[in-house]
């Protein structure tokens, strides 16, 4: 009979942690529980301090609904701000720990400080100013377009995804791996203290990241702003180092001239 009670206790014990591993898988499983979900297709201005996750247009493709994070908006740790399908986020003011973007979302940024940005899927991302302090990260198919502000520390590139520079300052390194492609816009481009010109920079060894050597770019960005980072290219992704639009005029006049040349002999 001992054994038997012993018996039926283990199993009520491991009933219990069964049931208990059940409720927790079932939490993980709705990410939106406890969280302040915005899908409505409205306009929301956030100009005060909120103390909970934001989920905008959670399972509401059709909705675009917008969040505007404005001067005296905050959401910190360990709370977060995430866009979902159709939705569009603007941060104008305020501050942000974790910024995450998905499916077709779009973030704009203009103003207000970012810890950490993570784009995912398809989700566009506009950096006109502004500022991250930690990294930014773009995976799957996403795109980044970078005109202005500041980036603390190193930009991630992965995946197939898509990033632009063409502006602003990124403090760390430049990390592009997978079949990501990283372009920037601007001129007299060096790589390593050499003169590069244009053209596309490719991985020395094929493999991850983190067993390439570090190389430096240097150059000037199409906004006028110094551009000097150290760099790692891993697998078949790629830096594509494009001309300003003048240098590309001159180009393209001095080969139109070339070809009239030989044309003339």
């Amino acid at each position: 009979m001992k054994t038997v009670r012993t018996t039926s206790l283990r199993l009520g014990v491991s009933s219990r942690r069964v049931c208990f591993v059940a409720v927790v898988l079932f939490l993980c499983a709705c990410p939106a529980l406890g969280a302040l979900e915005l899908k409505d297709g409205l306009t929301h201005n956030i100009n005060y301090q909120i103390n909970d996750d934001v989920w905008v247009d959670w399972q509401a493709p059709a909705m675009s609904t917008t969040v505007n994070l404005l001067s005296g908006g905050s959401i910190y740790y360990p709370y977060k701000l995430q866009g979902f399908e159709h939705s569009r986020i603007n941060i104008l003011g305020g501050s942000i720990d974790y910024l995450y973007s998905y499916h077709s979302s779009q973030v704009d940024i203009s103003g207000g400080s970012i810890s950490w940005l993570f784009s995912y899927d398809s989700s566009q991302v506009n950096m006109s100013g502004g500022s991250i302090g930690g990294c930014l990260y773009s995976f799957n198919s996403s795109r980044v377009d970078i005109s202005g502000g500041v980036i603390d520390n190193y930009l991630v590139s992965c995946d197939s995804s898509q990033v632009t520079i063409s502006g602003g300052s990124i403090g760390g390194d430049l990390v592009v791996y997978d079949n990501s492609m990283l372009t920037i816009n601007g001129l007299n481009f060096a790589v390593d203290g050499e003169p590069f010109g244009y053209g596309e920079l490719t991985s020395i060894l094929g493999s991850d990241p983190w067993s390439e050597p570090f190389r430096r770019l240097t150059g000037t960005l199409l906004s006028g702003e110094l551009f000097n980072n150290p760099f790692r290219i891993g697998n078949d992704a790629g830096i594509v180092l494009i001309p300003e639009p003048a240098t590309m005029a001159l180009l393209g006049i001095g080969l139109l001239f070339l070809r009239k040349r030989q044309e003339g002999r």
